[in-house]
């Protein structure tokens, strides 16, 4: 399935275009990353230093997402730079192809322009057309209370708590077990 990419403006932006990632972007996307995991307080599991792929490997990854029915890879650009990544990841057995893994990052200088609703909004509507997708879930930390402020609003549940599930910044942190079902 390929939903056509979309561009809107937000406050302070160029034109934001939300569009399927490419293995051409695996290099930027990668140096993307890298900067998100580093910065100081983020509310991601993955450590800088943990995260090594090569250029190759991500340009694979992402070719592979897009030949999945069930798995998608989206960037928000601006400017031609990524600046904001959502990525779908479906099961792969049988049982739980129906079911994907959400995991989204906006960079720093563009979160609250509606960067994150947009990608969520897309990764949703493509999901929906797929006929594949009817269910998504996400881990996120207690104290990320934008980000589950967004899933609420984009209709994820919270289905439970797990205690202590990562350790960052010296301390334990909870999470939230959330999914949205589509049918």
């Amino acid at each position: 399935m390929n939903v056509l990419s979309t561009a809107f403006s937000t406050s302070g932006s160029n034109e934001v275009i939300i569009r399927r990632a490419l293995p051409e972007d695996a290099a930027q996307i990668v140096a993307y990353a890298r900067g998100v995991f580093a910065e100081p307080g983020i509310n991601l599991i993955t450590m800088a230093d943990e995260f090594n792929p090569t250029t190759e490997s991500e340009a694979r990854m992402i070719s592979e997402m897009n030949r999945a029915t069930n798995s998608l890879c989206l960037v928000a650009e601006d400017d031609g730079r990524i600046v904001g990544q959502l990525t779908l990841q479906g099961g792969k057995r049988r049982n739980v192809r129906h079911a994907t893994t959400l995991g989204i990052t906006v960079g720093r200088g563009y979160r609250g322009r509606g960067i994150g609703r947009r990608l969520m909004a897309y990764a949703i509507d493509w999901a929906r057309a797929g006929g594949v997708v009817t269910r998504i879930e996400l881990n996120v930390f207690v104290r990320n209370t934008n980000a589950i402020r967004l899933y609420e609003s984009c209709g994820f549940e919270v289905e439970g708590r797990r205690r202590r599930a990562a350790r960052r910044d010296g301390e334990y942190l909870d999470d939230l077990v959330m999914a949205l079902l589509l049918d």
